[in-house]
Order: C-alpha cells, then structure tokens, then sequence
C-alpha cells in the first residue's frame, strides 16, 4: 500500500524555493558596494541552509516510497529520473545558453563541443549546477541504498561519524584546496569546477533525507517529543551563521562578498545549520496549525517549486534590465521589489508552462 503524502515535505520544497531565489537575489544586490548588510546577510545567510536541503528533500522523496530493502530496478529508477531531470536540464541549459549568446552576439556557447561541456558542468547558467549533482546522486543510486542498510544497523553512531567526515572534506574543499596545482590544463578545470559535479559535499545530507524517509514514524516521533530543544539548536546554528559573517567583516576586514564566500553551506556552521535547518522546519511544518489560505500557499509553491526553480532567472534578468532602463540601482527597496516580483511572476510562469501539452511539458518540467 502506497504511504500517504507528508504535507510537511511539500512545504519545504517551497520554503527552499523561496531560499534559493534570495540567495541569487542577493547576488545581484552585491553590485552595490553600499548595499545594506543586514538585508544581504538574510538574502545571503540566512538562506544558505535551503540549498543542501533540497538534497535531503529528494532522498527523502525517493525513498520515502521504496524502501532500500524492496526489490529495486535500477533501469526503471534511472529511466523515470531521466524524465523528471535529465530532460529539462538539457532544454533549460541550452535555453539559457541561447540567451547568452545572444546577448554576445556570438554562437560559441551553442557549439557542440562548447555545449557539451557545459552540460557536463552545469555552467548553462548559475543554478543549473544543482542538477547536475542530482544526477550523479541519481547515477550512484546502488551505493546509497547500500549505504543506508548499513547505516540503519547503528544509525546514531554511524551518521555521526559520516557527519564529522563530511565536515573535514568540506573544510578542505572550501578553505583548503585553493593551493592544489595541477600541471595539465585540463585537470585543472575539473578540479576547479568540483563545486558543480562532486557529490561528496552533499552526502551526509542526502542520506539524512533517506534515513527519515526509512523511519519516518520513529523520527517524527522523536524529533516531535524534542521539538524545544531542536527549536534552541536552530537557533544557535542560525546565530553561529550570522555571527560569523558579521566577525568577518568586522575582525577581518572582509568585503561582503568575501564574507558570503567564507560563512556558505559547505563551512563547519552552514553544515550545522543546515542539518538543524532541515530536523526544524520538518518538525515546525508538522506540528503547526495552520489557516486554509496559508496551507494553501504552501501546498501551491511547493508543488510548483522545480519549475520555480528553472525558470526564475530569466524573471531576475529581466527585472535587471528593467533597472537599468529606469536607471534605479540596487537599494534595500528594489531589492525587496525584485525579490517579491521574482516569486510571483515565477510561480505565474510555472503554472503557464504546466499548461503545455503534455508531452512538450514533460520536456520544460519533467511531468
């Protein structure tokens, strides 16, 4: 018998969604040198959990259904996923890429052997790497379903030490490995581009998502009974992310942008948060009571989160044409303009594009 939804999971997918599009809002406010830190730092920071957790979501997705001790197709899984990512990654990065290149006014990026390998990297466009990863998660599906069964034996112990694992491996991926030099030009560039392919960074994450998805009930419940102290944890996580980047503009002397780059999800706090970010927001979506209209607004987001998520740069880009034209910068007022015209024009548009015929829209949103 199929389990039924978890609401608490789609919520989240809108959550996140609304994370990620504050993160890149944030980008485009750090072309103003001057731009108000606080607000950055909740574009920029507070956010940063919302990123790994859309890993978590997908294993938890994935398993939630299929236990890792039922009988597994691996052709079925990967044709299925295929679908549902493979498909529109291609349609959106050459979409993408078509658009940069006309903006160039050069057809470099669509040659084959320049697109191929920007398919390889997820370098289409800047949120594209995302599916990239998700790919290979999907590609090594075999490994993390025998992972779990391990896991599930001692799964206290066993996270934990994966958890301080994936701690040093980020640590020096992130701090670290700026001075590894690679004598061919080639492998450099792989090298460099890891952030966009390598699994590695995101693994603890992903397997805490299958490993609530495997005992669902039982972690419902315990994480319901310490709902207080996981409420204090957040918190604590969330102060140790924005302390962070305060001390280092302050103490250090860091840029903005220098501090974003050092306090990010892959630092030993945005590791924290993020797992704290994720138990929190499963236990308050849980146990939280809520109007019809604000479930609603949950429901409608998460369920057009993926689509949200291909399709809201082009609203950004657009937004910052239409700044340029009026010849306003990037103050705390048109950010949050932009912000809020992003998530609305991109929910607007996903649920356009789900009014495609369905075989073209299986191609755009993956159903």
């Amino acid at each position: 018998m199929r389990k039924p939804a978890v609401p608490a999971i789609t919520y989240m997918r809108g959550l996140c969604m609304l994370g990620v599009i504050g993160i890149h809002v944030g980008s485009y406010a750090l072309s103003n040198p001057h731009i108000n830190i606080h607000l950055l730092g909740l574009l920029e920071i507070v956010s940063r959990f919302t990123v790994p957790a859309f890993f978590f979501l997908s294993a938890f997705g994935l398993l939630y259904h299929t236990s890792v001790e039922d009988e597994f197709s691996y052709a079925d899984f990967l044709r299925r996923r295929i679908q549902v990512v493979l498909y529109p990654y291609i349609v959106w990065t050459i979409l993408y890429t078509a658009y940069n290149a006309s903006v160039a006014h050069s057809a470099w990026g669509l040659m084959p052997h320049v697109l191929g390998l920007s398919l390889l990297f997820g370098n289409g466009m800047y949120h594209l790497y995302f599916l990239v990863i998700l790919l290979w998660f999907y590609a090594l599906m075999p490994l993390w379903r025998w992972a779990l069964r391990s896991i599930l034996k001692a799964p206290i112990l066993l996270m934990t030490i994966l958890f301080f694992v994936q701690m040093a491996v980020n640590y020096w991926s992130s701090y670290m490995a700026g001075s590894v030099q690679f004598s061919q030009e080639w492998l450099q560039y792989i090298f460099s581009m890891r952030l966009n392919y390598f699994v590695g960074f995101y693994v603890w994450i992903f397997l805490l998502g299958g490993l609530l998805a495997e005992k669902f009930d039982a972690m419902l419940e315990w994480i319901d009974a310490h709902g207080f102290a996981i409420t204090v944890g957040f918190i604590v996580s969330l102060v140790a992310m924005l302390g962070s980047y305060y001390y280092v503009m302050a103490e250090w002397g860091y840029t903005r942008l220098e501090a974003i780059y050092t306090v990010h999800q892959l630092s030993p706090q945005g590791l924290v948060y993020t797992a704290m970010g994720c138990v929190f927001f499963v236990w308050a979506f849980t146990v939280s009571s809520m109007s019809d209209v604000v479930e609603t607004f949950w429901t409608e987001l998460g369920d057009a989160s993926y689509g949200i998520y291909l399709v809201h740069p082009f609203v950004l880009i657009a937004f910052d044409k239409v700044l340029q034209i009026a010849g306003l910068g990037y103050t705390a007022m048109t950010v949050i303009v932009m912000y809020i015209s992003a998530v609305i024009l991109s929910f607007g548009l996903t649920k356009l594009l789900g009014s495609l015929p369905k075989q073209i829209r299986g191609y755009v949103l993956g159903k």
